[in-house]
């Protein structure tokens, strides 16, 4: 198995799910020992074996040459002068400490982080994700528009649908970090500007794939093994839909909302294939408030060292 050519861990899972497809070597080889005699069975038996322990031998190799790589490309960026006096004594904002949080998991489990204008269209903003004309999120009071057909985007899936137009028939996992807008108005629990962690996985995926990764993405957020509960939703953009909580501090707190990818929207992107797909969309400040017990968002925006100050070397 020849993987000169992956260089990154979004290559290397697309390369796995080429091994195992269906129209893989070892899938093939599995078919045929289905109908083969006795003996022959016995042959395929140790080939299957040898191909599948090579395979995994292979793949461990490269994710350590590509974490290694990694590394090293880090220390060559990111060299500073430990002797440089230091002058200020700071810290992290709570909610890049939150954000920091999402993203190390995801880049550890095969994500790849994508970024963009915080400037929208109709066409990516709604139309590509199922969003009609007529839908309540259209309307100019709770979307804050720029001109008619451009906004201050409303989510960050509209990367999702500009990675799928990018990817047709291929499987991959991207997420979004940034700020999105809305035309609320401010109070202790809503503002028109937040902070929100967009995922994405593609491939044969499973509605426990989608558990298991929020199961264990918000654990890893938390710092704390969480029980979830999954109540029935509507979103255009998935179904089925869901809306998660989670047990903290002894009660149920509602924190996202997610669901196996629709149909429509991998259509409209080029999929022609099989693949499906699951979606999540999470609140930075969501979490950051039910992590360090925060009940008003204002205070993250309003610069006051007081308040911030709690958070140095919090992690």
């Amino acid at each position: 198995m020849n993987l000169k050519k992956v260089k990154t861990f979004e290559e290397l899972k697309i390369a796995k799910s080429n091994f195992y497809s269906k129209e893989g070597k070892l899938k093939k080889l599995q078919e045929e020992i289905k109908n083969s005699s006795p003996q022959r069975k016995k042959e395929l038996g140790k080939i299957i074996s040898d191909l599948k322990n090579n395979a995994k031998k292979i793949f461990d190799e490269k994710a350590k040459e590509i974490e290694n790589n990694i590394i090293e490309e880090k220390i060559k960026n990111e060299w500073i002068d430990v002797t440089y006096p230091i002058t200020k004594n700071g810290g992290l904002h709570p909610l890049s400490i939150i954000a920091n949080r999402f993203r190390d998991w995801l880049l550890q489990n095969g994500y790849f982080e994508t970024t963009g204008s915080e400037i929208e269209s109709n066409e990516y903003n709604f139309e590509r994700l199922n969003i009609e004309k007529d839908h309540p999120a259209r309307d100019m009071q709770d979307s804050l528009y720029i001109n008619s057909n451009t906004l201050l985007r409303t989510h960050n899936t509209g990367f999702t649908a500009r990675e799928l137009e990018k990817n047709p028939n291929k499987a991959f996992s991207h997420f979004t970090i940034g700020k999105v807008y809305r035309n609320d108005k401010d109070d202790s629990i809503h503002s028109h500007q937040f902070m929100q962690v967009d995922i994405l996985n593609v491939g044969n995926i499973s509605f426990s794939n989608l558990i298991w990764t929020l199961k264990s993405l918000i654990s890893y957020v938390l710092n704390k093994k969480i029980k979830i509960r999954l109540r029935p939703s509507f979103f255009p953009f998935t179904e089925p839909s869901l809306e998660i909580d989670i047990y903290y501090n002894n009660k149920w707190i509602e924190i996202l909302g997610a669901g196996i990818l629709n149909e429509k929207v991998l259509k409209i992107a080029g999929y022609t294939n099989d693949m499906n797909a699951f979606a999540a969309g999470i609140s930075i400040e969501r979490i950051a408030m039910i992590k360090y017990q925060i009940e008003d968002i204002r205070e993250f925006y309003k610069n006051d060292l007081r308040f911030l100050s709690q958070f140095k070397g919090v992690n």
